[in-house]
C-alpha cells in the first residue's frame, strides 16, 4: 500500500509542479516525471517485493551496480515527490549515490536537475538536463520534455549572465604568502587561487594558477579568470581560499591550505591568504 500511495502522490505532483513552471507545455515534463517514477517504483515492486524491501541493505547490494543506482534514485525520487519537491540533504545524497553508482542515471539526473533548477542554480540544472538528454531517444516525448526544460534553464542562464554585466565586473587584489618555509616535498607544488559565490554552486567564479616559488605575491583576480561564464561583480558575497598541492585543483593529502575569506563585492577589493600546513 506504502507503494501505491507514493506512486499516487508522484504522479499528482509531477503534474502540479509542471504546470506550474512550464504550463500548458507543462504536461509534457509531468508525463516524464510520472513515467520515470511508475517504471521505477514497479521495478522495485518486481524485484524487490515492497518499497519497504528496498530499504534492505543486503537486497540492494545484490544487484548490479547500475540496478543499485536505478533502485536508488527511485527510492529518493519517491521520497522527494511525497514531499512536495522539498528535498533535504539526504534526499540530495542518494540522487548523488546513484550517480557516483551510474553517472548515466536519468531518474537521478533529471531530479537533481529540478532541485537546482527550484534553488536557483539554473546552471547545474542546464548541466544536468543537458547530460539526461543524451540518454534519451531522439524524438521520443520523454526527449521534447526534457528539452523544454533545457529551454527554460537556459534563458535563466542567459538572463542572470545579463544583470551580471550590466552591473559591471569587480576586481579582487589578493596577497598570497606562506606562513613558514616549505618542506624539500613542496618545492615543485601549484598554488591554486579560487573565488566561489557564497551559497551558490560548489563551481569557482574565478581561479588563477601559480607556482609556489612565485610567492609571495600579490596577483588580480578579475572576470579574466572567470570559469564556466561566472562573473565577479559589485554585490556578490564571494568566499576565496587558496590551496598548495602537488596534485590537481581537488587537492591531496597534505596540501596547505590558506582562507576561506568571505567578501561581499565592490568594484576594487583587498584581501590577503597566508597559506598553511
Amino acid at each position: 500500500m506504502t507503494w501505491m500511495v507514493l506512486l499516487t502522490g508522484t504522479l499528482v505532483f509531477s503534474l502540479l509542479w509542471a504546470l506550474r513552471h512550464h504550463g500548458r507545455q507543462g504536461f509534457l515534463i509531468a508525463l516524464f516525471i510520472g513515467t520515470l517514477v511508475s517504471a521505477g517504483s514497479g521495478y522495485l515492486y518486481r524485484h524487490l517485493g515492497s518499497y519497504e524491501m528496498a530499504l534492505s541493505t543486503e537486497a540492494l547490494n545484490s544487484l548490479p551496480k547500475n540496478e543499485r543506482a536505478y533502485v536508488i534514485a527511485q527510492m529518493a525520487q519517491d521520497e522527494f515527490m511525497s514531499r512536495n519537491r522539498v528535498a533535504d540533504q539526504e534526499i540530495v545524497n542518494l540522487f548523488e549515490l546513484a550517480l557516483k553508482l551510474d553517472p548515466d542515471q536519468i531518474t537521478a539526473l533529471g531530479s537533481l536537475g529540478i532541485i537546482a533548477f527550484e534553488d536557483g542554480d539554473h546552471q547545474r540544472s542546464l548541466d544536468l538536463w543537458t547530460r539526461m538528454l543524451g540518454q534519451l531517444q531522439q524524438g521520443s516525448e520523454q526527449a521534447k520534455a526534457i528539452e523544454l526544460g533545457i529551454a527554460r534553464a537556459s534563458e535563466r542562464v542567459a538572463q542572470k549572465t545579463a544583470e551580471k554585466l550590466a552591473l559591471g565586473g569587480a576586481e579582487i587584489q589578493l596577497s598570497v604568502s606562506l606562513s613558514q618555509a616549505i618542506p624539500e616535498s613542496l618545492k615543485n607544488a601549484t598554488v591554486f587561487l579560487f573565488a566561489k559565490e557564497v551559497g551558490g554552486s560548489p563551481r569557482p567564479i574565478a581561479a588563477r594558477r601559480l607556482s609556489v616559488n612565485e610567492l609571495p605575491l600579490t596577483v588580480t583576480l578579475s572576470n579574466n579568470d572567470s570559469l564556466m561564464g561566472g562573473q565577479l561583480h559589485p554585490g556578490l558575497r564571494v568566499e576565496i581560499m587558496a590551496r598548495l598541492t602537488v596534485g590537481d585543483a581537488a587537492g591531496s593529502q597534505g596540501d596547505w591550505i590558506g582562507g576561506p575569506v568571505v567578501l561581499t563585492l565592490d568594484r576594487e577589493n583587498q584581501t590577503s591568504l597566508q597559506l598553511k600546513p
